[in-house]
């Protein structure tokens, strides 16, 4: 199975500095290469060969690890295809801010080393290594998280199921009220914590409107606003994979509703709670669970499942 280990990072205020700048300099690539296609519709692999003479005009460029320019194409190469198939919008330029992970596709750009990760043509820093990453290691994804960072390294790791797994099936039923009632009577409450947060984000909304565009106070007044709303996020995903770990410790096969989720946050006077209830993040946490586990999940039509 191909896992991802989510790891937080401590660099130095050097370290961060060159990260931000690893940012940005993606950021300014992905653009240009965007304007290109636009303009002269070339494909990968003719920006690819463009890319070895930029490195060479632009130094600044050059400062960067090269799979993880490469990587930057193949991105936007992969958001393209998305979009002439229909599976996705068309490709948007990203203004600042909005370009916030870059990626070592090899090991090589990147290491693991004892409690530091080492990251080429940036270093080695600090990182909270809270358990050994397992397997063959493939790809390291460097993520910013307003004023926090995160590796993401993903693994091939080899599956160990327990074939003895006793246990009934179990079907569950997903809520706004209960976040999910199981076919044997247990039910898991939904704590709606975006509910419970919406009086002190709409304060800072309100907040930040009132700041001139610009000013430092403004980006004092938007990284609040972005960490109220990191809180509820991060309590979302601390709900659902309590829930998926009990789900996938006591039930050998599990059976969720086939529900369409984006039709359904359509219904503006149910979206709002559908969102905070996370369905699909925690249908997602337990399938990889369950499966990991030697187990099933599986998808059924959700007509009468609330009923039976």
């Amino acid at each position: 199975m191909l896992t991802t280990y989510r790891f937080r990072l401590y660099p130095t205020r050097t370290q961060e500095s060159l990260l931000n700048e690893t940012l940005e300099t993606c950021r300014l690539l992905y653009n240009w290469m965007l304007a290109e296609r636009r303009e002269n519709s070339i494909g990968f692999y003719e920006q690819k060969r463009a890319l070895v003479e930029l490195k060479k005009r632009e130094k600044y460029v050059g400062a960067v690890h090269s799979q993880v320019l490469q990587d930057v194409l193949l991105r936007l190469d992969k958001t393209y295809q998305a979009f002439l198939v229909g599976l996705a919008r068309r490709p948007r330029f990203k203004r600042k801010g909005r370009y916030n992970s870059f990626r070592y596709p090899q090991l090589g750009g990147f290491t693991v080393i004892g409690k530091a990760l080492r990251l080429s043509k940036i270093g080695s820093v600090k990182m909270k290594l809270h358990r050994p990453v397992e397997g063959l290691t493939k790809t390291c994804t460097i993520v910013r998280d307003i004023d926090q960072w995160y590796a993401c390294i993903s693994a091939v790791v080899e599956s160990k199921p327990n074939e003895s797994r006793g246990g009934e099936p179990v079907g569950v039923d997903l809520g706004v009220v209960k976040l999910a009632t199981l076919s044997d009577g247990r039910t898991f409450d939904n704590p709606r914590h975006l509910h419970n947060s919406i009086t002190r984000l709409k304060t800072l909304q309100s907040v930040l409107s009132r700041k001139k565009r610009g000013s430092n106070n403004r980006e004092k007044a938007r990284v609040m606003l972005a960490k109220a709303w990191r809180r509820v996020r991060n309590q979302r995903l601390d709900l659902a994979h309590k829930v998926s770990a009990n789900l996938a410790s006591e039930y050998p096969t599990v059976v969720f509703e086939d529900l369409h989720i984006p039709l359904m946050v359509k219904n503006h006077s149910l979206a709002s709670a559908i969102t905070d209830a996370s369905w699909g993040q925690l249908r997602r946490l337990t399938a990889y669970k369950v499966e990991r586990r030697g187990g099933r999940v599986i998808l059924v039509e959700p007509r009468g499942t609330s009923q039976k």
